[in-house]
């Protein structure tokens, strides 16, 4: 789930496509991540890493392409 997120993070930040889902994903797999670290086992924080690297890719501001 995390890295399907960073994976649609990071075609939608090199497309022009919608971010909506891709920032519902990223939010899911934080989530998830973080029920998984409190409640089961510890591995769930590096889901939930994920998913904040793929929030902030998907967030972060498109540069501007140049102009002559």
């Amino acid at each position: 789930l995390s890295l399907g997120s960073l994976l649609l993070s990071a075609l939608v930040r090199y497309s022009k496509g919608n971010r909506a889902f891709a920032i519902i994903l990223a939010l899911g797999s934080i989530a998830f991540g973080l029920y998984v670290w409190v409640n089961i086992a510890e591995g769930g924080l590096l889901a939930a890493l994920f998913g904040a690297l793929s929030l902030a890719v998907c967030l972060w501001p498109r540069s501007a392409p140049p102009s002559e």
